[in-house]
């Protein structure tokens, strides 16, 4: 959209494009490229003037982009085709820089064009049948599922209804000579951006649209492209924000590494193949972490029954995206239809991914509104491939710290209390009698009655009872701390809960 925000004519492929951004600026039409910044400008600023002005909040910014574009096109006189002259260079103006509409009011039915069944006669034909097909529907899906991770109240969209509205819009469109259409995740942003709650948004942004095509053709006549192109380059800003990378990252290394791929391949080649690349690194990277081929997309599953209300499902091998329909299916069945509790027990899987335990979670509020409870364990079991409560997790040996204080007996009781406080999930405590560098300087071993305190926990923790050691223990007491990485096999009963580092 940066092309068209410049008043520049571009095509290719969007790593193309990027490289010829210098070129676009070069070759730039000032009057509409003023018209592009400035809009771009008042997207970017109009948040901080509803911050700080509260009347002004409820004013959303492209409103105020086309308050402000519209009477700039209008100056610029883009109704009428001419010309003009700025540093030696002569500039063209004219209605190719507006939105293109109908002269009139209804005017949009003169264009209304019935379909030619003779055309399926074509092969051609059919190839073009089912490339809009797959496309429009995975692009769908994908936009849908995208919304999913947006929606502040994280509800599900239901996929197949979905489906059926894009079929059935697509078939009426293109009954009357219209263009196939998909979920769309820009425009779906935006209504998120603008406060919209339910899926009423979608109806009346669709019907305002087609009102306002009918009824004022002319008066969108005057809205300039680049006004358009700046409120989507605005809220494609927005979805790959930096803050989105920062996210991705704390949630494991792999993950930033699938992101970044991902959106490479995208942009070099088109989405769908992008997403194809993006899931054959997936896979890899599961492969590497200890995922059977087997197990890649058939979940290894046992059903065990506890009472009438409560089942156990215990996930062996995997738990992963590509395998998570099926346990998700068995998960659904059992639980939801059933009508029953449900213990998921992934003590004995290999590996369960990030999507696997976001999907989870999701399906523990799904339970909740059935009344119902969905427990997960095992993965205390298993080894975080980073700090993130979401990270993938794999069967291994976990590092921790083990921490080990000798100090006068004095202050057993304040340093539990304080080690605690600052995230041990617990600690062993024992009393003793030793002497330190002064008490055998004179040549006479003085002993004094001291308390040894060792507690095992996360590199974090460690990082923070350290720090509180260095700070208000060390320079008022004789204190001994030594620290040493260790191994453990349950890494989960050292993770402190979320009430524990209340300092």
């Amino acid at each position: 959209q940066f092309p068209v925000a410049l008043g520049v004519s571009a095509s290719g492929e969007p790593l193309e494009m990027l490289q010829e951004f210098p070129n676009y600026v070069a070759e730039a039409n000032p009057a509409i490229a003023a018209i592009g910044v400035t809009s771009l400008l008042i997207m970017f600023l109009w948040p901080l003037v509803g911050a700080r002005v509260k009347f002004l909040k409820p004013i959303p910014a492209p409103m105020v982009v086309l308050l402000v574009a519209i009477p700039m096109g209008m100056g610029f006189d883009l109704l009428h085709e001419h010309s003009y002259h700025l540093q030696n260079h002569e500039y063209q103006l004219g209605e190719q820089y507006l939105v293109r509409m109908p002269d009139r009011p209804f005017g949009m039915f003169d264009d209304i064009t019935f379909p030619n069944f003779h055309a399926l006669q074509e092969f051609k034909a059919w190839k073009w049948v089912m490339m809009f097909f797959i496309i429009g529907s995975l692009e769908s899906l994908l936009s849908a599922k995208a919304i999913d991770l947006l929606d502040p109240w994280k509800r599900k969209t239901n996929l197949d209804r979905d489906m059926v509205a894009v079929g059935v819009g697509n078939l009426v469109a293109a009954s009357v000579g219209g263009l196939p259409m998909i979920s769309e995740i820009v425009r779906s942003k935006a209504n998120i951006d603008n406060g919209a709650r339910t899926r009423f948004a979608d109806m009346w942004h669709g019907i305002f649209l087609l009102l306002c095509v009918a009824l004022f053709p002319t008066v969108l006549h005057r809205i300039p492209l680049a006004a358009l192109a700046a409120m989507l380059v605005y809220t494609g800003y927005r979805l790959a924000h930096p803050s989105e990378f920062v996210h991705v990252y704390r949630i494991g290394r792999e993950q930033l590494a699938i992101f970044v791929t991902t959106l490479v391949a995208v942009l070099a080649t088109d989405l769908l193949i992008g997403i194809a690349i993006g899931i054959a690194l997936k896979m890899i990277i599961h492969v590497v972490n200890g995922v059977p081929l087997k197990a890649l997309f058939k979940p290894y599953i046992e059903v065990e029954e506890i009472d009438d209300k409560t089942c156990r499902i215990v996930a062996s091998e995997s738990a992963v995206f590509s395998n998570w329909i099926p346990l998700r299916r068995q998960i659904e069945q059992i639980g939801l239809v059933q009508h029953r509790n449900l213990i998921v027990d992934v003590s004995n899987a290999n590996l369960v991914d990030h999507t696997t335990i976001e999907k989870l979670e999701e399906m523990q509020r799904d339970f909740e509104q059935e009344g119902l409870k969905l427990e997960i364990v095992g993965l205390d079991t298993l080894v975080p491939l980073s700090d993130s409560s979401h990270a993938a997790r794999r069967r291994g040996l976990a590092s921790v710290r083990r921490i080990t204080i000798v100090a006068d007996s004095s202050l057993e009781e304040w340093l539990e209390q304080e080690l605690v406080g600052r995230g041990a999930t617990g600690f062993t405590a024992e009393a003793c009698v030793g002497a330190g560098r002064r008490d055998i300087a004179t040549g006479q071993i003085t002993k004094h009655p001291q308390v040894r305190i060792e507690v095992i926990v996360l590199p974090q923790v460690a990082e923070s009872i350290l720090a509180f050691l260095n700070s208000e223990v060390k320079p008022q007491h004789r204190v001994t701390v030594c620290v040493e990485t260790v191994q453990v096999v349950r890494v989960g009963e050292f993770e402190p809960d979320n009430g524990d580092s209340g300092h």
